[in-house]
């Protein structure tokens, strides 16, 4: 199935704590990504989790800039 990548804008309303909670787990999220990264072989893979990488720290990016 191929990605289809819209520029939907949604808000998602978060209170403090909400919004802190989610960039601390996306960031232990990217950081695993990082070492899973480092670790594979296959470069496919390789490639899928670098994108995986990608879109966490735009979503990280876009949370710190709310």
């Amino acid at each position: 199935m191929a990605a289809v990548d819209t520029m939907a804008a949604s808000t998602l309303p978060l209170s403090n704590e909400e919004r802190t909670l989610l960039l601390q787990l996306l960031e232990q999220i990217l950081r695993d990504k990082h070492v899973e990264a480092h670790r594979t072989e296959a470069f496919d893979f390789k490639k899928f989790v670098q994108h995986q990488e990608d879109i966490l720290q735009g979503l990280i990016d876009k949370l710190r800039t709310a």
